[in-house]
């Protein structure tokens, strides 16, 4: 767990709980067994009972504005508190996220070169296309692996475009 996180949380209970709470909750460990139950409900309906007077006497608390909303970011915080089980599917939609990610920085730089394409059509590079100009497709399909580049393809049919880039040749 990160130290920002347990701080923030830390700051949450502090908040919303008073020191007789918790000395309270200091004294639980040295009670009898029989009396932990009762002292344990107790101190969480104290917690309640201060948390409604708290938010009834200062509304004004909660006027801040939200953090910048970060999907990836929320999922990475929840992995310290989930269950095993569903950990693996934060971490599998943190993948996708990221791979969306990837595919619109991608989709960028390719309309930034068709857009130095046209506005330098007759450049020959020597290396690059079969009309001799630059072609950022062939670029992208020797940076990529073919799961990426097969990640992309479904991307651009996905989101509508026509071009996909051809995986590149093998050689033997």
């Amino acid at each position: 767990m990160e130290k920002q996180d347990n701080d923030s949380i830390q700051a949450f209970d502090t908040l919303y709980t008073t020191n007789q709470i918790q000395l309270l909750k200091i004294l639980l460990p040295f009670c009898s067994p029989n009396m932990r139950g009762s002292l344990v409900v107790m101190i969480r309906f104290m917690e309640f009972q201060y948390t409604l007077s708290f938010v009834r006497a200062h509304p004004e608390s909660f006027l801040a504005e939200p953090l910048p909303f970060s999907l990836n970011e929320i999922c990475e915080k929840m992995k310290n508190y989930c269950p095993p089980g569903l950990r693996p599917m934060l971490e599998q939609f943190q993948s996708m996220q990221n791979a969306l990610q990837m595919y619109e920085e991608m989709k960028q730089m390719m309309e930034m070169f068709q857009g130095m394409e046209a506005e330098n059509p007759a450049q020959d590079t020597g290396s690059f296309g079969q009309s001799g100009g630059f072609d950022p497709m062939n670029m992208l399909s020797g940076m990529l692996s073919p799961e990426q580049m097969e990640m992309f393809r479904m991307f651009q049919s996905d989101f509508g475009s026509t071009e996909a880039p051809k995986p590149p040749e093998k050689e033997n």
